[in-house]
């Protein structure tokens, strides 16, 4: 094997969401921690082809759609995944697709693939079909490693899926904060900004939002920011409400970091079961004033922000009127807040906490837990 140790990344597809954007940083990142990287999309390029080109990773795509034969699928994925001469160290397998796939690929490969499988776990799939939670839960338990992106994902992992206490490590998704343009100390907009980004599916939560927002007094405007299968429904609802004015839906958009969080005034986030919520760190880190809904892992890092019943209209318009007829506090509350997040959520302190993980897995299972001391320093001097 070649001296430079190969971590190959397994993920359904390239659409742009956080499990893929953590990937394509990790790809990007880990050289410099001495791994040499390869990101296999299962199913499709998606919107982060383009970045993985001018970013220079390497990547490779097994079948051009989600209808294309498994039987090919697997037959391909054990050739990447096989210990030959310059194959993987590590394999690092994504959500659903990259875990099952992943995990099936080695058991059919009768030996020939050895490197240890890590899955990384990013949310709590709370919309799993019986048939999904048990190849979910097959698959996790052939893992080495099982990362959770948070305290709560790592108690679903063990209550849900079986996973031992002793294959879990916590390790939160990273923020690329030298991308986000911070909010300044400004009061909000005449017409107050509120801000969504996330993608139009039953988990994100914007049918309660946009009911909400039906009895919320303008003036007020509202930009949607992501693609998904409800899209045609939520601007319906819009309509039905009279409030599709106000609602623009904007699509995937690349300047989120730059540009949108500045501009906002108030982040919503009415997620109904989250694994961590990066968007929601991101515009926290940008010192954005938030709402959100009250759940395990947003309570992790943001109980010090007014929090949601993410079921109940009536408690979201209320928060968005308290938040708009008292906008000072909200700002003071997320100035407070932007510090402490900017220190969790650096990204070079997940890349540094993945490296240091696959350095142990990689010495065996008589090795010592993985030393902080090259991660502390390094996070210390992002920040200081």
């Amino acid at each position: 094997m070649s001296q430079t140790p190969l971590v190959l990344h397994l993920i359904p597809t390239l659409a742009m969401a956080g499990a893929e954007r953590v990937v394509i940083e990790l790809a990007a990142r880990l050289p410099e921690e001495g791994f040499r990287t390869k990101i296999i999309a299962l199913f499709e390029g998606g919107s982060f082809a383009d970045d993985l080109r001018r970013r220079d990773i390497r990547w490779t795509q097994l079948l051009s759609s989600n209808a294309g034969s498994r039987m090919e699928l697997l037959s391909r994925l054990n050739g990447l995944m096989r210990d030959d001469a310059r194959g993987p160290a590590i394999i690092h397998t994504h959500l659903f697709g990259g875990d099952f796939y992943g995990a099936l690929a080695k058991r059919l490969s009768h030996g020939r693939v050895t490197a240890p499988l890590i899955s990384t776990a990013h949310n709590i799939d709370h919309d799993d079909s019986t048939l999904r939670r048990l190849a979910r839960r097959w698959a996790v338990r052939q893992m080495d490693q099982v990362v959770a992106i948070s305290g709560a994902v790592a108690r679903y992992e063990k209550r849900n899926l079986g996973v031992r206490e002793d294959r879990i490590q916590v390790i939160p998704n990273g923020v690329e904060l030298s991308r986000i343009t911070k909010r300044h100390l400004r009061p909000f907009h005449d017409i107050p900004r509120l801000l969504c980004v996330g993608r139009l599916e039953a988990q994100k939560g914007h049918a309660i939002l946009l009911n909400a927002l039906a009895n919320v007094p303008p003036p007020w405007m509202l930009e949607i920011v992501g693609t998904g299968s409800l899209e045609r429904d939520l601007r319906e609802l819009a309509e039905r409400l009279g409030i599709a004015s106000r609602v623009h839906f904007l699509g995937e958009q690349r300047d989120v970091h730059e540009q949108r969080y500045a501009e906002a005034d108030l982040f919503c986030f009415p997620s109904q079961w989250e694994g961590m919520g990066l968007v929601l760190a991101e515009a926290m880190a940008a010192g954005v004033p938030i709402l959100a809904s009250n759940l395990p892992a947003i309570r992790e890092y943001a109980s010090a922000s007014r929090l949601v019943d993410p079921a109940s209209i009536d408690d979201w318009t209320a928060a968005i009127r308290d938040t708009l007829a008292d906008p000072a506090s909200a700002i003071a509350t997320a100035q407070k807040a932007e510090p402490g997040i900017r220190k969790k959520f650096g990204l070079e302190q997940m890349v540094s906490s993945y490296a240091d993980l696959y350095r142990q897995i990689i010495r065996g299972p008589s090795s010592s837990h993985p030393t902080r001391r090259s991660t502390s320093r390094r996070h210390h001097a992002a920040h200081s």
